[in-house]
């Protein structure tokens, strides 16, 4: 049984509602981090039906953290280096996480959400988190948003992975700053190119010069350009 975690929630103002987005949050942070995300939608103006979203910001558990000398810390899986994809990892964490994401989709389902305009999306570790979830998904989704994103356990989900994946040709937004001191720019597009290997085929990779780890204005708005394109569907 997968471990329950406590969100921030954003209720659609225009009932009922017809797409929720599930965002998560990176190492250290937490669901209110990201809890802005919908007045900026509003502001922009470029999701015509900002109205009628849901969003869900999952909290992760706090747990000591190898990397950050041991110190506890809101972390979706331990990290035992920074940007090596080569590093030990910790798999067991990692899938117990992807576990709680599915758990979170199903729940929007269950409240009437279709499948198709549920978006599943993270930062950095929760990026890594949302597309590793999607791959293993028995039903299809919207799409898959990952945002300065990685892949900490290629191997282990090269084994685990639904290979008959009704996501694969799901729409994937990755979005990666070319100066991103954390999880380089190079790891980003290795993770890219890994899930194309895999089979998703509707994979885009988005680069933004000189943006470091931290998602850009314009990066954003390009994001919102593809919440759009799914919610209008």
């Amino acid at each position: 049984m997968s471990q329950v975690v406590s969100s921030i929630k954003v209720n659609a103002s225009k009932i009922p509602a017809k797409a929720t987005i599930i965002f998560i949050h990176g190492l250290g942070d937490s669901g209110s981090g990201w809890s802005w995300f919908p007045q900026l939608v509003k502001q922009y103006n470029l999701v015509h039906q900002a109205d009628s979203i849901n969003y869900v910001f999952p909290n992760a558990p706090v747990a000591p953290v190898s990397v950050n000398f041991n110190q506890p810390m809101p972390s979706w899986f331990d990290i035992y280096e920074f940007g090596n994809p080569d590093a030990r990892q910790d798999e067991e964490g990692f899938f117990k996480s992807c576990e709680v994401m599915n758990t979170l989709v199903k729940k929007e389902i269950e409240k009437g959400i279709p499948p198709e305009k549920v978006i599943l999306g993270g930062f950095s570790q929760g990026a890594a988190v949302s597309l590793a979830t999607a791959s293993l998904l028995d039903f299809k989704i919207g799409g898959v948003v990952a945002l300065s994103g990685f892949c900490p356990v290629r191997d282990a989900l090269r084994k685990k992975f639904n290979k008959a994946s009704p996501n694969f040709n799901t729409p994937i937004f990755q979005g990666h700053g070319t100066a991103d001191p954390i999880v380089n720019y190079e790891f980003g597009k290795l993770t890219s190119e890994y899930y194309k290997e895999l089979g998703f085929e509707n994979i885009v990779f988005h680069s933004y010069s000189e943006v470091g780890h931290s998602a850009s204005e314009e990066e954003l708005v390009d994001l919102m350009k593809f919440i759009n394109e799914i919610v209008e569907k």
